[in-house]
């Protein structure tokens, strides 16, 4: 059966909605995945994105949820294509307070994994 990218994307944002955050790396990217948040160089490695998510998980008090506002997919069958979708999340953070993030994600599947992801928005992980 073919993976459909919506179907796959909307896993993957099910998963954030719940906060399973390195969960949703651990099952929805490339080994050898690349994501890069606005002005940052790119981390590189499944491994080393859910470590670096578990460890800023641990300043997360409160997660308030993720809201997709508008979203367009490029599926160019079984798995592979590009996902661009806007939306806000929110939390409480142990060292900043409460968090608003708006950004665009640029996502870009291959085999039915995110081979490359690129936030776009207000977010500094640091």
């Amino acid at each position: 059966m073919a993976k459909q990218l919506a179907d796959l994307h909307n896993r993957l944002i099910d998963y954030l909605r719940e906060g399973k955050f390195a969960e949703g790396i651990e099952d929805f990217y490339a080994e050898d995945v690349a994501a890069q948040e606005t002005g940052k160089p790119p981390v590189v490695g499944r491994q080393a994105l859910a470590a670096a998510e578990r460890e800023f998980l641990q300043k997360v008090t409160e997660y308030h949820g993720i809201e997709v506002l508008a979203s367009a997919i490029d599926d160019q069958g079984n798995g592979n294509g590009t996902v661009l979708y806007e939306a806000v999340m929110r939390w409480q953070q142990s060292d900043k307070g409460a968090v608003t993030v708006e950004q665009v994600v640029v996502e870009r599947w291959k085999d039915g994994k995110v081979q490359n992801i690129r936030f776009y928005g207000n977010f500094d992980p640091s």
